[in-house]
């Protein structure tokens, strides 16, 4: 045995880190890359170019929309969080099969998976909320856009190619 013998080095493993804040909360990145395979997983389209970036970003201004939605006291019913876990995980047994195979996907039994869907389901809702009481707020009518418009100078505009869809019922 040699007196040089170094210790074997540990290798470090990054577990998961903080990649944005708004107020006191936090977005890790697990939280990303488990959107992102949620949505994966339901299949909705195509992800988009940058999806890392497209999450984050709804997830900042998810965030924001929640603390204020705190601010404003807004009220979210508990009966209404249930039902909606309720249908979301009725929706992964249809999706999946069976209860046995959505808790052998998830390596959870479906009472965790309802705890570990409720804050995100509340929180969904707290922020629909109050996108809905911000928006509700906002009117605007067809002249004002075309004032707004109208102000911009014709070669400031940027340029969009023409589209054009037809359909036609019979």
């Amino acid at each position: 045995s040699s007196l040089n013998a170094q210790p074997p080095q540990s290798k470090k493993i990054l577990a998961d880190k903080i990649i944005g804040q708004v107020g006191d909360r936090i977005i890790l990145r697990s939280d990303i890359l488990n959107a992102i395979a949620d949505y994966k997983r339901q299949s909705q389209g195509d992800l988009p170019p940058t999806p890392e970036c497209a999450f984050l970003e709804g997830q900042l201004i998810q965030k924001a929309l929640i603390l204020q939605a705190e601010k404003d006291s807004l009220p979210i019913n508990d009966e209404s969080v249930d039902a909606d876990i309720d249908q979301r995980i009725r929706g992964a047994i249809r999706e999946i099969g069976s209860v046995q195979a959505l808790e052998d996907v998830y390596g959870k039994s479906v009472n965790q998976l309802k705890e570990e869907f409720r804050t995100a389901i509340k929180e969904r809702k707290m922020a629909d909320e109050m996108r809905r009481k911000v928006v509700d707020k906002i009117s605007i009518t067809p002249n004002e856009v075309k004032a707004y418009f109208d102000k911009i100078p014709k070669d400031s505009l940027a340029y969009y190619e023409s589209e054009l869809e037809l359909l036609q019922i019979i």
